[in-house]
């Protein structure tokens, strides 16, 4: 049986609007929920599994204890509430008779105590993600959004619904859409329906990729991308398995096959510590490895790591390899910008191509 496009539906985790670092003009970018790779500097690591996920908001917590109750599983540790004990002096202004009170008369008894119980805090709620099955019924008791959903289960015209919300934006700036995740070549049912619709609708297309798919289903996908922003993690391979999980061969050769088709191309790369920062050779590596895919690369994009995402990874239930780096400054780059920039004719720039001047 044929599925067509208004039956595909995928996990979106963002749609984002009036977006101007994901390709020229003012643009809507679509994250697709799901990557084959794991990047321990991830910035978007809810895009990483291909499931349902659910953020916990520590500070909209209530601590209720909704969840736990709820929880079918028993994997919510429910709220604990940690009480001081305050030891309260009786005072006695008297025998209770109206005679004179004891200790005015010479005999001193011990005072008497009493102990109150005061809360001092409530630790919030504890969940055991390895337990967990996702069943996300304490997301449906939570009425505090506490616990939210990733993502949103949608199909293409509801993404378009969304999309061309902003379609006077994208006319009167060279923009359009921009299909990226987590990896769109993961979801190519999906990505293609998308880039058809967008083409359809008349909207400049850019493809975000790292590049790790088969070949086969992602061809029939560039006949209708406009630009490709290729992700390149690391020239090195051993480093690129420690750093990402899987192997660069496949990138490599995906990127020497994309050059082919003749649609332009951005090389995007991610300055990371002890991956490829303060390694003055990368760049030259980088001005040689472009030089190989030809006249297609039109620019060269230097993304310096930042740890805007270590909330993130703590809202999922994990941390990030690089939680507790400091973020890299544009300065500090400005070395590799010069090199690549003299390396050849393609646009090369710090944080990514700016759509709107």
């Amino acid at each position: 049986m044929t599925i067509s496009d208004s039956d595909i539906k995928h996990l979106v985790t963002h749609i984002q609007h009036f977006s101007v670092n994901d390709g020229p003009g003012i643009r809507t970018t679509v994250f697709l929920k799901g990557c084959p790779l794991n990047c321990a500097w991830c910035h978007n690591p809810e895009n990483i599994h291909t499931f349902q996920e659910f953020f916990y908001h520590e500070d909209k917590c209530v601590k209720c204890g909704d969840c736990a109750e709820h929880c079918p599983e028993n994997v919510i540790i429910p709220p604990r509430i940690q009480y001081v004990e305050n030891p309260v002096q009786s005072v006695r202004f008297g025998d209770g008779d109206g005679s004179i009170p004891t200790s005015l008369r010479g005999h001193h008894p011990p005072p008497a105590f009493s102990v109150e119980k005061e809360i001092e805090a409530i630790d919030p709620p504890r969940i055991d993600r390895e337990k967990c099955t996702r069943c996300m019924v304490c997301v449906d008791v939570c009425t505090h959004d506490a616990l939210t959903f990733v993502s949103t289960l949608k199909s293409v015209e509801d993404i378009f619904d969304d999309v061309l919300k902003d379609d006077i934006f994208y006319k009167s700036s060279g923009g359009g859409f921009t299909v990226s995740g987590g990896e769109p070549l993961m979801h190519p049912d999906m990505t293609l329906a998308l880039l058809k619709r967008a083409k359809k609708e008349g909207l400049n297309t850019v493809l975000d990729t790292c590049g790790f798919a088969n070949w086969n289903s992602s061809q029939p996908i560039l006949e209708y991308v406009d630009l490709i922003m290729l992700d390149i993690k690391s020239l090195d391979d051993q480093k690129h398995k420690k750093w990402t999980g899987v192997s660069n061969q496949l990138i490599l050769e995906n990127a020497k096959k994309m050059s082919q088709t003749g649609i332009p191309m951005r090389l995007r790369l991610p300055i990371i510590h002890s991956v490829n920062f303060w390694d003055i050779q990368y760049p030259k590596d980088i001005v040689t490895f472009a030089r190989t895919l030809g006249k297609n690369i039109c620019g060269i994009d230097l993304l310096p790591f930042h740890n805007f995402a270590a909330k993130k990874f703590g809202n999922i239930g994990r941390k990030g390899y690089f939680d507790t780096f400091p973020n890299i400054f544009r300065k500090e780059i400005e070395d590799y910008k010069d090199i690549i920039r003299k390396g050849g004719p393609w646009q090369t720039t710090i944080g990514g191509l700016i759509g709107v001047q």
